[in-house]
């Protein structure tokens, strides 16, 4: 048997271990969660139950509080008390549309609560009326008693349906905890296991793998050193050996495909700037170190009339005017300054270290004037302009993509105006 037959064997029988008990525990734990929501469940059940009992209460004090005093203050928490009986009593019902018993019981509650409402809204209503005849008639009705019975067979009867549900919320906890206490001993019981699994791989590997290994590091350090490297303590025919020899030959072109690929990447294939992808996370960790002494700019470049020129002149002469602009651009800006395509004729300048804005309006003039000389490509020689926007961090705002916003709105302004000139966006809370 080959070794990476022997490798995948041994990581195949530990996988099949760890996938095995990671499943049990998985349907272990969705059990757990079932049992989890069903005590949830029965405490929200509990919870509103004695919240709808509260609010009856709640709704006979203000009732008591305004036969008392005729006060109509009394009358908010009264009527409020009355909403929340209603909220409450539906999401009791709601919760348990699924335990028939429970129903009954809220049946029962439903029928006394309407009497005891109904009783409330009289004696209200009489007391509303200011009358002697109706002020007695509502203490006549208060002095029946009968409200009181109502309220305390509503108390009876929510406290059996707390009771039954109180009974419900024991069996399912203590159900809930058997079943973390299982997979707590469970878990316990497999540690053990994939520690020797662990261990015992760890050796075979070690024999198998990185004892070789070291022979092989020992050749890249000769490789290091310019030297050749030592075959003959690897057995070609082993896949180490193999392994050795691919190795040398693969990090070479890795080497050179990696680099490659990290410019492109990272920069515009045309232009040779930063790409688009680029600018989002530089601008965003730039703002976030920029001040009032140390500003940071956002410049955006739009060339004038780019669209006309690759239609007059074709896409080529177009992609030289591309190519030329990035070069004038980036030969007008600081050393710490970046600059990226943003896409198609629009080009973005990211300066840093900026004191104050007028240092901003001496590199715009600087980058205008670079572009007063033509453009000239064989035959063909063109005026190219730009039209220019600034937005000033933290001047304008710190959040990357507003200052890219405002930085083009000014551009757009810019080109209103001239066809060769900047704006440096303003708004009137800021001074120079």
């Amino acid at each position: 048997m080959s070794l990476r037959a022997k490798f995948i064997l041994l990581l195949s029988t530990i996988f099949f271990v760890v996938v095995v008990n990671t499943f049990i525990i998985y349907v272990l734990d969705i059990q757990g969660q079932a049992k989890l929501e069903a005590v949830i469940h029965t405490h929200d059940v509990l919870d509103e139950s004695e919240k709808l009992y509260n609010q009856i209460t709640n709704a006979e004090t203000g009732q008591r509080g305004y036969l008392l005093t005729q006060d109509l203050n009394y009358l908010e928490p009264y009527y409020s008390a009355l909403e929340q009986v209603k909220k409450h009593f539906l999401a009791v019902n709601r919760l348990t549309l699924s335990n028939p018993e429970q129903q009954n019981t809220l049946a029962l509650i439903d029928e006394l609560v309407n009497k005891k409402l109904a009783e409330l809204a009289l004696t209200v209503t009489l007391v509303m009326q200011g009358t002697p005849y109706a002020l007695e008639e509502a203490k006549a009705i208060v002095l029946t008693d009968e409200g009181k019975q109502y309220m305390d067979q509503i108390r009876w009867h929510i406290l059996q349906f707390q009771n039954t549900e109180q009974a419900k919320l024991e069996q399912q906890n203590a159900e809930y905890q058997r079943n973390r206490l299982f997979i707590t001993r469970f878990v316990t019981l497999q540690i053990p296991l994939i520690v020797i699994l662990l261990v015992f791989c760890a050796f075979y590997i070690n024999s198998k793998l990185f004892k070789p290994m070291k022979i092989l590091i020992k050749n890249t350090k000769q490789l290091e050193k310019g030297m050749p490297a030592k075959m003959m303590t690897i057995n070609s025919h082993d896949e180490i050996g193999y392994l050795f020899k691919r190795f040398i030959r693969m990090s070479n072109i890795i080497n050179k495909r990696t680099s490659k690929l990290n410019f492109q990447v990272s920069h515009d294939h045309l232009t040779g700037v930063l790409n688009r992808t680029e600018l989002e996370p530089a601008l965003k960790h730039a703002t976030s170190l920029c001040s009032e002494d140390n500003k940071l700019a956002v410049i955006f470049i739009d060339i004038n009339k780019f669209k006309q020129l690759n239609d007059n002149y074709g896409h080529l002469i177009g992609d030289l005017v591309l190519k030329e602009t990035a070069k004038r651009v980036t030969s007008s800006v600081r050393a710490d300054d970046d600059v990226y395509r943003y896409g198609g004729d629009e080009f973005v300048i990211v300066a840093h270290n900026i004191a104050k804005r007028c240092y901003v309006n001496a590199m715009l003039n600087h980058l205008i004037e670079r572009f007063d000389s033509p453009f000239i490509f064989e035959q063909h020689t063109l005026t190219v302009s730009l039209s220019i926007g600034v937005a000033l961090a933290p001047d304008h705002s710190q959040d990357p993509q507003k200052l890219l916003k405002l930085a083009d709105q000014a551009m757009y302004q810019a080109k209103q105006a001239s066809k060769n000139g900047y704006h440096l966006y303003q708004n009137s809370t800021q001074e120079d």
